[in-house]
This record gives structure tokens, sequence and C-alpha cells, in this order.
């Protein structure tokens, strides 16, 4: 099989069902929220604003915490917004795309039988 098609059928594992979709959407809400609140509403500093999307995200962003160094670095200030974001919303893809594996594989068993 070419990348290409391999790549799709990640993408499409992703985004084929309504979950999948309502999941992603969910946390790119989460992280325009917070992004907003980094950006425009927080003047002292970083806020609690954060911390939904890192729980939207788990269990793949408890292991981007662990690669960061731990969540006092992961939450999003001026300098850090980007990373967190990035970092986030690849974790949601993961997420989303996991969940779109199971529920292939539970429509597939349930057809079988």
């Amino acid at each position: 099989m070419s990348d290409g098609g391999k790549g799709r059928r990640i993408l499409s594992a992703a985004t084929d069902n309504f979950p999948s979709r309502a999941y992603l959407a969910v946390c790119a809400a989460l992280l325009i929220w917070t992004a907003a609140d980094a950006v425009f509403l927080n003047e002292q500093g970083p806020s609690f604003a954060g911390i939904w999307p890192i729980f939207a995200t788990l269990p793949t962003s408890f292991l981007f915490v662990l690669l960061t160094g731990g969540i006092r670095f992961l939450l999003p200030t001026d300098v850090t917004l980007p990373i967190f974001v990035v970092l986030l919303a690849l974790a949601a893809f993961i997420n989303a795309t996991l969940l779109g594996l199971l529920l292939r594989m539970l429509r597939h068993r349930t057809s079988a039988k």
C-alpha cells in the first residue's frame, strides 16, 4: 500500500464517524477558548483554562505532559501557547483516530456475526 493510501486511511478513521468528529469539534472548541483566554483575557499569567483541553485529550495528553517535563511547562503562556495548541491538537487527533478504529472494529465484529 502506498503512503498516500495509508495516510488517507488514518485520516478517514479520525473523521468518517460521528463520535470522532464530535470529539474533534469539542477539543477544537476547548483549544480555541484556551488560546483566546491566554491571548486576550489573561493579563496576570497563566489561568486554569488550559487544564480543560488537557483533560479532554487524556490519556494521550498525559504522555505529552510527561515528555515536556511537566504540566507547568505545558500550560499556555505567551511563549508556550503555540506548543500547547499543537501538542494537544495532535493528542486529540490521535485519540479520535483510535476511537474511529475501535468503532470500525466493533462494526466489523457485529456485521460478521
